[in-house]
């Protein structure tokens, strides 16, 4: 495999993790960093020994020539930097949700497949080795046919901002083993239980100030169901707690023989149980993975270990996209269509009806609700 030059744009948290899982591959050389904070960019450059830092992204990429770019600025900033990437011959690993919209999303994802781009989405629970085992187990037969998933958010946030969040993490999950979606049926609310409106229609960082930017958002609690075109249910809740449980994040899978439970945002738990039903005194039997959980030397991996072991493998992935000019696992339209399925549950609430893809028109569903109100 050849070296490949990695260049990073936004040098905050994100971008010290994907800076941490460049420096530890072998085939990848970190050359530069862009940041239109100056602080960030001499502390950035300072703790990964970069010299080169840029106020201007078009700036480093056409001196720097990398590559590999990755974007892991917020939201409103992926669009264009991916175009320009994309229109240069660079390949394109970026920060989650893909877009604002999905017509930024599309021409993101268009844009990269004209020019012949890998482009990956960092949905990171895609890595983990756990999906493979769970999904071994399900064609196995352990729990039989599936027929229903539920996925629950961790709390700490009102459901309009988790699903652009966390949220976007749980629905592409469920893609993970459901597939692609038919339709959304989603119900919104206030905190004091009543229907979501127009007016309730806010900018992401009036609802949480110390939230990244993701545009306008909907919903304080949320009730989301799914069905996918291979004929699976799924059902989210967005419950809006005060108090953050990551150990309660994930999805359950559900089938005619048992269930699988898979939690935690960046290190994983998983249970079984095998059974027709569960009552409440029937017991999960937990599921080890030593590939993930372990370390080399096979100690115990750290939460912090465990989030630069699953980085390091959203960046092999797409190397190996590359080498091997096949779709990254976690590809630009994987990350159009966990979009879609959060523009679908607004455009359900708003009909109060189901809403079957593809979602059309392409713009923002709150966008045009406020339009038209």
């Amino acid at each position: 495999m050849k070296m490949y030059r990695v260049a990073i744009i936004g040098l905050g948290d994100m971008g010290e993790h994907h800076a941490q899982a460049v420096q530890a591959e072998e085939n990848c050389q970190l050359i530069a960093g862009c940041d239109t904070q100056s602080q960030k960019r001499k502390t950035w450059g300072n703790q990964f020994g970069i010299m080169a830092t840029y106020q201007y992204y078009i700036e480093m990429i056409e001196q720097e020539q990398p590559d590999i770019v990755i974007i892991s600025t917020q939201a409103p900033d992926h669009h264009d930097p991916t175009l320009a990437a994309a229109e240069r011959g660079i390949h394109v690993l970026c920060e989650k949700p893909i877009a604002l919209n999905l017509v930024q999303a599309d021409r993101m994802v268009d844009t990269c497949k004209s020019n012949k781009i890998k482009f990956s989405v960092n949905h990171l629970k895609r890595s983990s080795l756990y999906n493979q085992l769970a999904s071994q187990m399900i064609a196995d037969g352990t729990i039989g046919q599936i027929v229903q998933m539920q996925a629950r958010d961790k709390g700490g946030r009102k459901a309009g901002n988790s699903l652009m969040e966390m949220g976007t993490h749980l629905y592409d999950w469920l893609r993970l083993f459901g597939g692609d979606v038919e339709w959304a049926n989603a119900h919104l609310t206030q905190i004091d239980g009543a229907e979501s409106t127009a007016k309730d229609i806010k900018h992401t960082q009036e609802v949480h100030p110390n939230d990244r930017d993701a545009g306008l958002v909907l919903g304080e609690r949320g009730f989301i169901s799914f069905r996918f075109k291979n004929g699976i249910h799924s059902d989210i809740q967005f419950l809006a707690q005060d108090k953050t449980n990551d150990t309660a994040y994930g999805i359950d899978i559900i089938g005619t023989e048992g269930r699988i439970a898979i939690r935690e945002s960046v290190g994983t738990s998983m249970f079984l149980h095998q059974g027709q039903h569960q009552s409440p005194d029937q017991h999960w039997q937990r599921v080890q993975c030593p590939a993930e959980d372990l370390d080399l030397n096979g100690k115990v991996r750290t939460n912090s270990q465990k989030r630069l072991f699953l980085q390091r493998l959203m960046l092999r992935d797409l190397l190996d996209s590359i080498e091997n000019n096949r779709i990254p696992f976690a590809s630009g339209e994987d990350g159009t269509k966990c979009l879609e399925m959060i523009h679908l549950s607004w455009e359900s609430h708003r009909q109060q009806s189901r809403v079957y893809t593809p979602l059309e028109p392409r713009e923002h569903p709150l966008e045009r609700w406020l339009a038209k109100a």
